[in-house]
């Protein structure tokens, strides 16, 4: 038997050997079950915390010495499970502690199933179990489970199962507990105002979208009066004056419209409740400047043509088509619902993200919008919480930033200003800012 032989027949030994280890470890410790509870879908528990406030740290350590007691031993602050980083030179100091993560990632390396996290959303280290390898100090961001350099142990902050003694003995209040947002308004508050006007436009004032007359009042869809301009080659002032409330509201409000008002928007929000596992799509459907060429399409199409050449396909138009008795001698129509509906199995909102010529058209306007959302830099707890990524329906907040520590700027010509990250992030880092405002008062970003 050669040398290479004998390698590969000893790696597979080994390898056989680790693989019974860790199913055996699966046996006897079985991972918890994800939460499979319809109502804790809608609305996620609360996750209690301590947030940490480095500018009223003075780096005394006394949260490292009381926290070193609880944890059995002398008080020595290598033993501690919350550790404070002293840059003198800087005057600032940073304490490292466990963030309690949505979905850590120690949970996920951890081969005996030491680590879980109850019901109250605290993450803990099972003693009996952990051997100290120190895979979940390596694999988390923050390097928070901390291993004592003396004994070799693992610690973890547990939160001291609710009442945290650091917080208790910090004569600065730079660290604070707190069970998150009590109440989530924006959400309450948003529902009922798509269901109101997806009622109006397509119930009430049936097929009235594009073009809305209230007395004196008027209001058109912009892409169908710039499509009406392109197929007659002829500019109607008051066709064009309708146009600009909502052109006006975009620029005041951001794509408000989009995130509030759009009859379909609702629709598509409401498929996203009842598509369960999504499929991602190819690279070359998932483009955002594509809605521009479909802006740009639809514009020229109409002025080759004669008419308005996709107010005949708009999904929203349709939608506000499809109640009464119109719809009945136009019932093809409503078969773009479905097909642009099902984009939804891939991407949420993937016909608003890129495709959408509307929304192109208000993201134009929201280029030059007056109001911004920013994510603070000192609040926001990014890896460990990462929900304003998994919320927003525009996929606009980056997930590879949140992980590297980074605060993400966001493309307001994109989001569509449902304010579903302000409404769900736990440490009020979320806030709207006026355009010409730098980051939040007193933060930087």
């Amino acid at each position: 038997m050669d040398l290479n032989t004998e390698r590969q027949k000893h790696h597979t030994q080994n390898g056989e050997a680790e693989k019974g280890i860790f199913l055996v470890a699966d046996d006897m410790f079985p991972r918890p079950k994800p939460d499979r509870n319809f109502l804790n879908q809608i609305r996620e528990r609360r996750r209690p915390l301590i947030v940490f406030d480095p500018v009223k740290c003075t780096g005394c350590g006394t949260c490292e010495m009381v926290c070193s007691s609880r944890n059995g031993s002398p008080v020595v602050p290598s033993s501690a499970s919350i550790r404070v980083i002293r840059e003198e030179r800087y005057g600032k100091n940073f304490a490292i502690y466990c963030q309690q993560c949505r979905e850590p990632f120690c949970i996920q390396v951890c081969p005996l199933n030491a680590i879980e996290k109850g019901k109250d959303g605290i993450v803990r280290i099972d003693d009996m179990r952990c051997v100290d390898c120190g895979l979940c100090a390596m694999a988390c961001p923050e390097a928070a489970p901390l291993v004592d350099p003396i004994s070799g142990k693992v610690h973890k902050c547990d939160l001291c199962d609710g009442e945290p003694l650091c917080v208790a003995h910090c004569s600065e209040q730079a660290l604070v507990f707190t069970g998150g947002k009590r109440f989530r308004w924006i959400r309450l508050l948003r529902w009922p105002i798509q269901l109101a006007a997806f009622l109006l436009l397509v119930v009430i004032l049936m097929g009235s979208f594009c073009s809305f007359v209230a007395g004196t009042f008027q209001v058109s869809c912009p892409l169908g009066v710039l499509q009406n301009i392109a197929s007659t080659r002829m500019l109607i002032l008051v066709s064009a004056i309708a146009a600009i409330p909502l052109m006006l509201l975009t620029v005041l409000g951001g794509r408000f419209f989009c995130g509030w008002l759009c009859p379909f928007g609702f629709f598509l929000d409401l498929m996203d409740k009842v598509i369960v596992k999504r499929l991602r799509l190819p690279g070359f459907l998932r483009t955002r400047s594509a809605k521009y060429g479909v802006l740009a399409a639809s514009i020229g199409g109409s002025y080759a043509l004669g008419y308005q050449a996709f107010c005949t396909v708009c999904p929203i138009g349709t939608l506000c088509r499809a109640y009464g008795v119109q719809s009945v001698f136009k019932g093809y129509e409503l078969a773009i619902l479905p097909a642009v509906a099902s984009l939804e199995i891939g991407d949420r909102r993937s016909w608003c993200r890129y495709y959408c010529p509307v929304g192109a058209l208000l993201a134009l306007a929201a280029r030059i919008g007056l109001i911004k959302i920013v994510i603070g830099a000192r609040k926001c707890k990014k890896f460990s919480c990462m929900r304003c990524a998994d919320i927003c329906p525009m996929g606009i907040v980056d997930r590879r930033e949140l992980i590297e520590g980074i605060s993400p700027r966001l493309a307001m010509e994109e989001c569509i200003f449902c304010m579903r990250c302000i409404d769900q992030c736990p440490y009020g880092a979320v806030k709207i800012r006026f355009r010409w405002q730098k980051a939040m008062p007193g933060e930087q970003v």
